[in-house]
């Protein structure tokens, strides 16, 4: 019984330090897929702050146009209103 116990033993500690190693890989995969996702997110992160200035320039800009049709509206308000025939 003791010599079965052993070998059973033996067997485990033998197969435990070949599942290390596929264990290693495994955790080296991980890891530099963990990177590239890491990388991929920051890239993302600098995408979505470019779109985020362009979209408030956008707004701004938007802003000014109406801005300037309100005041050409008032000045075209103001030629018609002291028009005379």
């Amino acid at each position: 019984m003791l010599k079965k116990i052993t070998a059973v033993s033996l067997a485990l500690a033998l197969s435990a330090c070949a599942n290390t190693d596929a264990l290693d890989a495994n955790i080296t995969s991980l890891t530099s897929k963990v990177d590239a996702l890491s990388s991929q997110v920051s890239d993302l992160e600098a995408q979505q702050q470019s779109v985020s200035a362009d979209v408030q320039a956008a707004k701004a800009a938007a802003e000014q146009a109406a801005t300037d049709a309100k005041a050409a509206n008032e000045r075209i308000d103001n030629v018609v209103a002291s028009y005379k025939k």
